[in-house]
């Protein structure tokens, strides 16, 4: 199947009704003509029109729902899962996660691979990226692999106006990279970025069917040179808070080198990292007073729930003689890379969102 771009037709076509009803069925999973018009506060004429239109352009399907009244059923509106499809991306040099998603967000297909040359130039790095991917999606079955929109990255770095950066000595020639530019140049797709810690989070109240009250989010990841990375995120009011730029919860030189453990055994490595976890986040939990504090440390394997019974401990030691209330240490629901999932539902919400796709001020989910 050869690989091609699909343009979807409310990328320039839909009315502005048309375009907030498709948000709508999409954000609540379908809704009857009687809920959108009170959802859109407008006349049943109105979302007629508005109905007619998007099943005329298969972008959504209608079923029959029974009504506890006697009569006809009741006609309830939702997304064609097939009506288009978008891409997701992890961006964990060397370690790059793909998933191809419907117009639902549920998962068509996966994929993972290395890239081997990290420490190259990273404008030769994407580019052979976009050769993967290219290469990945005409192996396909799925037809949807014909019909997608865009392209959404999660990246462990800083986003800033004029591209990506991380910050240490493993990735030293990745600064204000324009990762956007090049993909979109290579793929001919827009490209969303977005923090991958964010995005992890973002996953976790999913799945915790969330949660209003404050979290904190950490991530504990493999770096590229024997090294832990820690990340974080803030939860508030069932979303991540995201920043003025897209790096909000952004945790300072958070990283844990194992090269000097090397000699140590597993129990001592594990303390290491759990007091480096604490020290990382005490500062999080005083600021945000959190009634739970997530952490994903997958990386770990069957060591996970041991590092977090130190790292609460630790934690606990840290804070003695602070008047803060005491938050919940637990793990994380999210598996595997969760991250590459929510960056692509993240490209539809932004496609029905009447906003830019530039990232410089960007506000992430």
């Amino acid at each position: 199947m050869p690989y091609s771009i699909y343009v979807m037709p409310f990328a320039k076509d839909l009315t502005n009704i048309e375009r907030a009803a498709l948000a709508a069925l999409w954000h609540e999973g379908g809704m009857s003509r009687r809920d959108l018009g009170t959802e859109l506060a407008v006349s049943r004429p109105t979302v007629e029109r508005a109905l007619t239109s998007l099943l005329r352009q298969e972008l959504v399907m209608q079923s029959d729902v029974e009504s506890p009244r006697r009569g006809r059923p009741a006609k309830r509106f939702g997304i064609r899962p097939d009506a288009w499809a978008t891409l997701g991306m992890d961006l964990e040099l060397p370690e790059i996660h793909l998933v191809l998603s419907d117009a639902v967000g549920e998962t068509l297909a996966e994929s993972q691979f290395e890239t081997r040359d990290a420490h190259d130039e990273p404008g030769d790095v994407l580019r052979g990226m976009a050769s993967r991917i290219r290469s990945w999606l005409s192996g396909l079955s799925s037809p949807l692999a014909e019909r997608i929109i865009g392209l959404g990255i999660g990246v462990p770095g800083f986003l800033t106006p004029r591209g990506v950066s991380f910050v240490g000595r493993n990735l030293p020639k990745w600064e204000q990279v324009p990762v956007q530019t090049i993909l979109e140049e290579s793929l001919g797709l827009p490209v969303l970025i977005q923090h991958d810690v964010h995005l992890m989070a973002l996953e976790e109240l999913t799945l915790r069917k969330s949660s209003e009250e404050p979290s904190l989010f950490f991530s504990v990841r493999p770096g590229l040179n024997h090294d832990l990375r820690i990340g974080g995120a803030i939860c508030m009011n069932g979303a991540v808070y995201s920043g003025g730029r897209g790096n909000g919860g952004a945790l300072y030189r958070a990283s844990v080198d194992l090269e000097p453990l090397a000699d140590h055994d597993e129990d001592a490595r594990l303390r290491h990292v759990a007091q480096r976890l604490a020290e990382t986040m005490v500062h999080a939990v005083l600021l945000i007073d959190p009634l739970r504090v997530v952490v994903h440390a997958e990386c770990m394997g069957s060591q996970e729930g041991r590092l977090l019974d130190l790292t609460r401990t630790a934690l606990d030691e840290l804070l003695q003689g602070e008047y803060v209330g005491e938050a919940e240490l637990t793990r994380a629901l999210i598996r595997a890379s969760s991250g590459a999932h929510q960056a692509s539902i993240a490209v539809t919400h932004r496609t029905l969102t009447p906003m830019t796709w530039d990232n410089g001020g960007d506000t992430p989910l």
